[in-house]
């Protein structure tokens, strides 16, 4: 049957392994000169952690102060170190998931910046031709009046302003040419930029954080950062605060049974003694002690105070029956339920 203290022992070993697991692993990628010796030691220092938490917890008012302070301040350090490691670990694999996202971040922006060069220079020439288009009105206005002024040696004039209207038109050709060649470039440069956009946006590995990041307009590596300082907070903590539950319900359960009233008190088998006169038989005063008269019809005080009564009774009698029974010193009534039992009748008794 799957009870609450077990649930919280099995959930905290979980916990507290996986936490240990990414712990270790981290460490041991810090210190790869020594990986396994440094594993060796975070490992023993994880047990360290949970025995030591859980000795605080259970001794806190009677452990001595300068061993309180000290494992206090252990157990606290050993949990920043768990957590430091976790960190570690966690953006370790992050890294090597978002190389290639990364990767092409870099080339999207190579890709933009390229894109925006070639937008200038479409600028430039588009102001070029457009100053050409100008000149050619201009020239072909001047070709107009000189045709309507024909007169003698006016034909010379006319045909050189009619070759820089040609060559005008040529460079007008030439300049839109390269405007359509440069505008190619540069779309061919935004699709390959938004093609490589979209295969980021739909990476399996990161495409979550991709959208949280886009959503609320924060650099992928923030959102990722702080998701995994969330983590690191929760992580170690909670292992180390079910690990303290465990111990909690099982001082509780304890007490519970030490203070639980005796409901079936006619269950257990209480020792009621029987009249001394009817199970002594007589005996003469030199078998008992010698300085004790002898049993007549009643023994006599002296003699009931020095009886042994685990040789009269065919039973042995338990230890804590015994009227000598220290109940302060000798503890192991405290661990056996009849004797707990019988401890009651008395305090009932005696009250």
């Amino acid at each position: 049957m799957i009870t609450l203290h077990r649930l919280i022992v099995f959930t905290a070993f979980c916990i507290a392994a996986a936490a240990a697991y990414f712990s270790v692993t981290g460490i041991g990628k810090l210190f790869a000169g020594a990986a396994m010796s440094a594993m060796v030691m975070a490992s023993a220092l994880e047990l360290g952690k949970l025995v030591s938490v859980s000795f605080l917890y259970r001794y806190w008012k009677i452990i001595p102060r300068a061993l309180k302070t000290y494992m206090t301040a252990g157990s606290i350090v050993l949990i920043a170190i768990t957590s430091a490691g976790i960190y570690g670990y966690l953006s370790s694999a992050y890294a090597t998931v978002a190389a290639t996202p990364l990767k092409m971040n870099a080339d999207i922006q190579i890709l933009d910046a390229q894109a925006k060069t070639l937008d200038e220079e479409i600028q430039r020439k588009t102001n070029r031709l457009d100053q050409i288009i100008s000149l050619r009105g201009q020239q072909e206005s001047r070709i107009d009046n000189l045709i309507a002024k024909s007169t003698t040696g006016s034909n010379t004039t006319i045909r050189t302003a009619q070759n820089s209207l040609r060559e005008l038109d040529r460079t007008a050709s030439a300049l839109q040419q390269e405007i359509n060649k440069t505008s190619a470039q540069r779309d061919s440069l935004r699709a390959k930029s938004l093609t490589t956009g979209v295969e980021i946006n739909t990476n399996s590995d990161i495409g979550t954080f991709m959208y949280i990041a886009n959503a609320i307009g924060v650099p992928l590596d923030t959102v990722v950062k702080w998701f995994i300082l969330v983590i690191v907070l929760v992580f170690d903590p909670l292992s180390i605060s079910l690990v303290l539950a465990y111990n909690f319900l099982k001082m509780q359960e304890t007490k519970s049974v030490e203070s639980k009233p005796i409901e079936d008190e006619k269950e257990l088998p209480l020792y009621t003694p029987e009249p001394i006169a009817e199970k002594i038989e007589l005996v003469e005063a030199e078998e008992l002690t010698p300085d004790i008269p002898a049993v007549l019809d009643l023994p006599t005080e002296e003699v009931i105070n020095k009886i042994d009564y685990n040789q009269i009774y065919n039973d042995p009698m338990p230890y804590y029956m015994n009227s000598k029974y220290d109940w302060n010193k000798d503890q192991r009534w405290e661990t056996d339920p009849s004797a707990i039992a019988f401890k009651r009748y008395l305090d009932n008794k005696t009250i």
